[in-house]
């Protein structure tokens, strides 16, 4: 990690891996060339980031998770690129197979892969990547709080404001009660006032986002309706703020790391003769207890099967009528009820989401931030919460991989008993006959993708 965090200050996040130098100017971004992580395809960010996903899901069966959580995503995609020039997916991401071709064709066994923060690599690659650019903003912020150069007509009336950006602000709040944020909350100002004030041109109320047919209506309707503030809903707001570049606290974050399970990181670090001497004392140790193999097989008593953990708390339970029963005397969450009207695979993804959501300390319902797990759920149970979010945000391909392994829910979810099944694979079928699942890959950002 330290190894990690000294580079990332020499934009370096791996010994022999440098990035190159991206431009910072905001009104070159539109320019910036970024390459598939597989491929010679070039896409521009951050205008194609849409179909750079899109790309990555039909042409290489590869997901990126939360990827709109990744800061400087052009950095961790360059990153990616020079380890896959040398590395199969399959060395750093979890494999999934599906019996169905991105285009929707039927076929059997097709391999999906998922790059995720569970693999330590990944990890500390976005950890280092939140920390350069919460410090990037942490000097812009600074920069736009003392910087008295600044100058700009009103976006109301024709005067000018000079000096400083909070005059500006408060002349906005004090003279056309607009209200766009206190100076210190706020980041990247200059291209907030503009993106407000292409919205105003273009006769956008801020609030609710309606077009009018003239600027005189719509300037009535935003002080009739008190809309003279920004859309809190609006996710393209966050970047103003400076509250969303908040690093987590690094001791809970890596706790929380720490506690995920690390099997494949261990196997693969075991060396050959290792697993070799593995083998060799296991037949010997068989071979001597063949007589006896109530010693050998003591262990083998149906007790191995996972727990059950509560989807919100820390609860955990043998039992799946308990686990339903905690649920509903602790959280008013009808399990059953919540997912009556859905299928086998749809579960999965349910489970799945609200499991990486609490993972991260966000609410399942308003996607919110916590700092704790007891912070997350008096807000869960304040604002009842609790439940399993809309199918918008859990109905994407990155939920039919597991948050965590061996997840005792998962093995109790209804399945078809009927079916013909490997006992060594994990299969997915689509869901609907008809369905596409390139549709799952369209909602892998906030907006859909446009295939090209």
């Amino acid at each position: 990690m330290d190894n990690l965090e000294d580079n990332a200050a020499n934009v370096e996040l791996a010994p022999g891996i440098s990035f190159p130098q991206l431009p910072l100017k905001s009104n070159e971004a539109n320019d910036l060339s970024v390459e598939c992580v597989k491929c010679e395809k070039i896409f521009k960010f951050p205008r194609d980031q849409d179909d750079y996903l899109a790309h990555l899901f039909l042409a290489h069966r590869l997901v990126i998770a939360d990827v709109a959580e990744v800061p400087i995503i052009e950095k961790y995609l360059s990153y990616w690129r020079k380890e896959f020039e040398n590395h199969d997916l399959e060395e750093f991401c979890t494999t999934m197979l599906l019996d169905q071709l991105p285009d929707g064709t039927p076929a059997k066994n097709e391999k999906y892969y998922l790059l995720s923060d569970v693999l330590p690599k990944d990890y500390e690659l976005r950890t280092n990547l939140k920390k350069l650019h919460l410090e990037k903003a942490l000097a812009q912020h600074q920069f736009e709080l003392t910087d008295r150069t600044f100058s700009r007509e009103c976006l109301y009336c024709r005067d000018v404001i000079n000096g400083l950006r909070s005059l500006y602000l408060e002349h906005l709040f004090n003279k056309h009660f607009l209200q766009l944020g206190k100076p210190e909350n706020l980041i990247y100002i200059d291209e907030l006032l503009g993106k407000v004030q292409s919205n105003l041109e273009n006769l956008i109320c801020l609030y609710c986002e309606k077009v009018f047919k003239d600027r005189v209506t719509l300037k009535e309707h935003m002080r009739k309706k008190a809309h003279k503030r920004i859309n809190p809903n609006n996710k393209t707001y966050d970047k103003y703020f400076l509250e969303n570049y908040k690093f987590p606290d690094t001791n809970v974050q890596q706790k929380r790391h720490n506690q995920r399970p690390k099997r494949r990181e261990v196997e693969n670090s075991r060396s050959s003769s290792q697993q070799e001497t593995d083998s060799v004392d296991f037949e010997q140790r068989f071979a001597h207890h063949s007589e006896d193999s109530d010693s050998d097989w003591s262990d083998w008593n149906g007790e191995g099967v996972q727990p059950i953990n509560c989807l919100y708390c820390s609860q955990q339970t043998s039992d799946f009528a308990k686990f339903k029963e905690h649920l509903m005397q602790s959280h008013d969450v009808d399990f059953e009820a919540l997912l009556k009207e859905l299928n086998f695979y749809q579960k999965i993804k349910v489970v799945n989401y609200v499991r990486r959501q609490s993972n991260l300390l966000r609410c399942v319902t308003c996607d919110q931030r916590f700092t704790s797990q007891d912070l997350l759920l008096k807000h869960l149970q304040d604002e009842k919460h609790f439940g399993i979010g809309t199918r918008k945000q859990w109905d994407k391909p990155e939920y039919f991989f597991p948050t965590f392994e061996d997840d005792g829910l998962l093995c109790t979810l209804d399945d078809n008993p009927n079916e013909d099944m490997d006992d060594t694979v994990v299969r997915i079928i689509s869901e609907d006959p008809v369905a596409q699942i390139n549709k799952d890959a369209e909602r892998l950002s906030l907006e859909n993708f446009n295939f090209l």
